[in-house]
């Protein structure tokens, strides 16, 4: 059997390692930008042919092509693979078919704390010793999995437009909010993949959220939910769950919580080790992260939001915060944004391609513009107080400075941390 991967990122990397340890058969590498030189040193080890600096007719001649999540299924070299008799599918597709199918799996995804929730789940499965495996768009590609009966994966859209097939045991949906607009054709497509996991065999999802339409499956919800959400607790099927002394801030964390632990018991996992897990778990770096006091004034690394949806919810659990924003844009709008900032905090610094963007919007309220993080912290501790907190949550991604909200999020870090502000 002949495989063409489009797309040699870190999940295709593994779907080559597997096919080839299996000896499905041979390996055809394409990449539309240049190799870096690991990527062609794994190439070169494996004997694998390829090209690079765009898709050639070759990359569609095979009998299954895998493409990687940022290819989208209707671009022109999946077409032509197509018409040339080819199947084609996601990562995530190719996984689930060929190293995921004695497994039970979990797959969860949403706009805002599909991280944490999936990274909760690991960690009570962990505390309750149930053997499993966590990957997925967290980090590990889902193809990875060894005999692990029990498969937790992080799943984004991208991943889910690559799927046809793909059919959990568990269907998790936490919300959706406008984000990747910049990819997805329109909202439409984007709540269309989102919603594919509304196929699993129990599919459970945020019945507050009004672009999640109304489903057969477990609700959970403020009002009227199978599982019942409040500010720091929650109910399932009568039994409660607290979240007073956990590290879980927020509502929306109550929700995550509600989530991961309707999960875990649906998959056997006892109260108890529920309970503890929740309590025991630590927030992931960069999720409204606190960093440090200096002064009286509390910083907060929140460089995982990248949409407005995240900034708004992070902006929900501080009183006149002095907010950092800005990078690269994923949104056509920021007029909501906007209005929270008006509403929840007491100055704004905007960064990056956003200050165009935030110009008008903000017009009137205090803020100020910077050309870097560093210059953005300068700025907030010139205009805090003791008692205020300073919340970096940018709203967008990090492209236009940083290759990544990890290492956005590192940099805020070592400026407040390494006294890089001027007193």
């Amino acid at each position: 059997m002949h495989f063409s991967l489009i797309g040699f990122g870190l999940s295709n990397k593994s779907v080559m390692n597997f096919i080839l340890d299996h000896k499905m058969g041979d390996v055809f590498v394409s990449e539309k930008g240049q190799f870096d030189q690991e990527s062609l040193e794994i190439l070169s080890k494996n004997e694998v042919e390829y090209e690079d600096n765009g898709h050639t007719s070759k990359a569609s001649d095979a009998d299954i092509v895998v493409y990687s999540p940022s290819v989208r299924p209707d671009s022109k070299i999946l077409e032509m693979a197509r018409s040339h008799g080819a199947k084609t599918m996601g990562e995530l597709e190719f996984a689930y078919r060929y190293a995921l199918s004695d497994a039970t799996i979990v797959a969860i995804t949403g706009s805002n704390g599909k991280t944490t929730t999936t990274s909760i789940v690991d960690h009570i499965l962990t505390i309750a010793k149930m053997k499993h495996f966590t990957g997925g768009n967290i980090g590990v590609p889902s193809i990875e999995r060894k005999d692990e009966p029990i498969v937790v994966l992080e799943v984004s859209s991208f991943q889910l437009m690559g799927c046809d097939s793909f059919h959990p045991h568990i269907g998790s949906v936490l919300n959706i909010s406008a984000n990747h607009l910049n990819w997805h054709k329109d909202m439409e497509e984007y709540i269309s993949a989102k919603m594919k996991l509304s196929n699993a065999d129990i599919f459970l999802y945020n019945a507050d959220d009004q672009f999640i339409p109304e489903s057969d499956g477990i609700k959970i919800s403020k009002d009227f939910g199978d599982v019942c959400v409040e500010e720091r607790e929650f109910w399932i099927d009568g039994q409660h769950f607290s979240l007073e002394g956990s590290k879980l801030l927020g509502l929306h964390n109550t929700y995550n919580a509600a989530f991961a632990a309707m999960i875990c018991e649906l998959i056997g996992v006892q109260p108890e080790a529920v309970e503890e897990g929740l309590k025991t778990f630590s927030p992931l770096p960069h999720r409204q992260e606190r960093v440090a006091e200096i002064d009286g004034v509390v910083y907060i690394n929140d460089s995982k939001s990248t949409t407005s949806e995240s900034s708004l919810i992070a902006l929900q659990n501080f009183d006149n915060a002095i907010v950092i924003i800005g990078g690269r844009p994923k949104e056509k709008e920021y007029a909501k944004l906007a209005n929270g900032i008006r509403e929840k905090a007491k100055f704004a610094i905007v960064m990056g391609d956003m200050i165009p963007m935030m110009a008008e919007l903000l017009k009137g309220f205090p803020h100020d513009t910077a050309d870097s993080v560093e210059e953005a912290v300068k700025i907030a501790q010139r205009v805090a107080n003791k008692g205020d907190v300073v919340l970096f949550s940018p709203a967008a991604t990090s492209f236009d400075m940083f290759k990544n909200y990890k290492e956005r999020g590192e940099a805020f870090k070592r400026i407040v941390l390494n006294g890089k502000i001027d007193s």
